[in-house]
């Protein structure tokens, strides 16, 4: 490796970058916290994750960090954290039962969540390999359910840590599948749009 190449690799690891790969490190311990029923520091770890997520987007604008590198690891660190939230706070028929919750996700809507991400992952796959577009700019409906996503969760989190029910969490989990089919049936629309707009003349070779 020559210099050259070393001060490249050296220079994506901005702050911001690192506040990222502080997020990646912090998923194993949100998912020991959650299957040891220690929701407190789940929820702790959830809201810190979270904030780094605010600071390295500020850092990379003001500061002009943006890179390559945290455009890809900055929304898989998002995922991650999220996704492990919601697969393991379910109500499963017979998984994670042994994990005492007063709160937990409907399977349904977990399945959703997780299918309008492979799907949008689809449609950007498709989008490249037809037209090579490389870039799938996230619409403000699917920022909204993104955000949903988080409350939701968040919101379990912490009554399970205060080990009560209460029924703000039943009115996030049915804003969350309200947002989810709406940005899912949004970004199938958008697509086709663009499909039409570039016409086969502008197909990928």
């Amino acid at each position: 490796m020559d210099s050259g190449e070393l001060k490249t690799r050296v220079g994506s690891l901005t702050l911001a970058n690192q506040l990222t790969f502080l997020r990646l490190v912090a998923v194993p311990f949100f998912i020991l916290a959650v299957l040891e029923a220690r929701f407190g520091l789940a929820l702790g770890i959830f809201i810190a994750a979270g904030v780094t997520d605010l600071l390295d987007g500020f850092i990379a604008r003001v500061f002009r960090q943006r890179t390559a590198l945290g455009a890809y690891l900055d929304p898989a660190a998002d995922k991650l954290l999220l996704m492990s939230g919601f697969i393991l706070l379910t109500r499963y028929p017979n998984l994670f039962q042994g994990i005492p919750m007063t709160c937990r996700i409907p399977v349904g809507l977990t399945i959703l969540v997780i299918s309008r991400d492979v799907l949008i992952v689809v449609i950007a796959m498709l989008l490249y390999l037809a037209y090579g577009q490389k870039r799938f700019q996230p619409s403000i409906w699917g920022k909204i359910t993104t955000g949903t996503e988080l409350v939701t969760v968040g919101l379990i989190l912490l009554f399970n840590h205060l080990r009560r029910p209460h029924p703000i969490v039943d009115v996030a989990i049915r804003a969350t599948l309200a947002a989810i089919l709406f940005s899912g049936f949004h970004y199938l629309w958008r697509t086709v749009r663009q499909v039409r707009e570039s016409g086969p003349d502008r197909a990928a070779p």
